[in-house]
């Protein structure tokens, strides 16, 4: 997809003011005040080496959040915790790879049993990595023009994560209060 930037706005499939964007994200922060939270929890999951209860309390954390805590649960009885660990550490490392290969981390965990699809998968990428990673799930497919895939996912976080570098070189305030004020994909996709 081509983003159209303007000084004040960006034009993504509906064009949305960057004046604006701030006040939706706050809004989602306020829909979803245990953000913060889970993003900790996916800090945590990596400096732990993605060993044991941190996964499964991240998994947890992440569908619940997702508004489905049966889907967590789902996955923790499908898949042995060693799977589940392989399969998040393996995506964390195509996440940080140079270059990036978002499409190959959602794939990694879609293989999963119970992450089949984008949606909740890209939940768990994005409480990982929220500066890169995005939620993509049926609601924003139906609204933007990317395929429900993959290769779907790594063009919206792409596109997601260039508008958040238009909102921190614009300096325009991120209500997460990031540092050094930048704005995240995750950010962005909440907005």
């Amino acid at each position: 997809m081509v983003l159209h930037f303007h000084s004040d706005r960006v034009l993504f499939s509906t064009e949305f003011r960057f004046a604006d964007i701030p006040r939706l994200a706050r809004a989602h922060l306020v829909a979803y005040p245990k953000t913060p939270h889970i993003e900790s929890l996916g800090a945590d999951l990596i400096a732990s080496n993605f060993k044991g209860e941190a996964v499964i309390a991240f998994v947890k954390a992440v569908c619940s959040w997702g508004g489905y805590p049966g889907i967590g649960a789902r996955v923790l009885k499908r898949n042995d915790l060693n799977s589940i660990s392989a399969a998040l550490m393996e995506a964390h490392g195509h996440i940080v790879s140079k270059p990036p290969a978002m499409d190959m981390a959602l794939a990694t965990l879609n293989a999963l049993s119970g992450l089949g699809t984008p949606s909740f998968a890209s939940k768990h990428l994005r409480f990982l990595h929220p500066e890169f990673c995005p939620v993509f799930d049926s609601m924003l497919q139906q609204a933007l023009p990317y395929s429900f895939d993959h290769r779907g996912f790594a063009a919206f976080a792409q596109d997601c994560f260039q508008i958040a570098g238009r909102l921190t070189e614009a300096s325009i305030p991120n209500p997460r209060e990031r540092p050094e004020g930048r704005w995240f994909a995750a950010d962005v996709e909440s907005s």
